[in-house]
């Protein structure tokens, strides 16, 4: 947990102790209206885990809108990063889609070789990039023209382009 979220919860906890005093709850008082037990609600009023639940049946019990909580914006950082490769996969998987829906490159027939190449991608990766474009034919951007032993994928003429699906 980052600090922020540590600053977080015990603010909340504060607020959730500040109306519960205004209401002249004890916390025996208060775990009788929730179900939740005086040592959890202690907890939470110190600042200790909160389940969402528990969030929820508190703001309820001690009438509080849950959004009086999150007024100001929550910066979107994760705490923790994507390993390198899963960031490559991303990346990759975001350029092929750009080829696919908002260029003219598969206007014309492509072998994969030429796909990779487009992408800079190694050409070890061939087979991995087969199944990615037959997912496209599967769901009708693309098709594809069996010839000998290798395929050759363009924009399928009936497509009409769709926003890709993983961003």
């Amino acid at each position: 947990m980052t600090e922020k979220d540590r600053e977080k919860l015990a603010s909340i906890g504060l607020r959730f102790r500040a109306r519960r005093n205004e209401l002249y709850y004890s916390l025996r008082d208060l775990s009788n209206l929730t179900g939740i037990s005086t040592g959890t609600l202690n907890g939470i009023e110190k600042g200790k885990d909160l389940t969402l639940t528990n969030f929820l049946v508190l703001c309820h019990s001690l009438q509080i809108q849950p959004k009086t909580f999150f007024e100001n914006d929550i910066a979107f950082d994760s705490p923790y990063s994507l390993p390198p490769e899963v960031q490559e996969r991303i990346a990759v998987s975001k350029n092929l889609d750009n080829l696919v829906y908002n260029s003219d490159f598969f206007n014309t027939p492509k072998r994969v070789a030429e796909v990779l190449h487009e992408l800079g991608i190694d050409r070890s990766q061939s087979n991995k990039f087969s199944v990615y474009l037959s997912a496209y034919c599967e769901e009708g951007a693309l098709e594809y023209e069996q010839l000998h032993n290798y395929k050759k994928y363009r924009k399928k003429r009936s497509f009409t382009s769709k926003a890709p699906e993983n961003g």
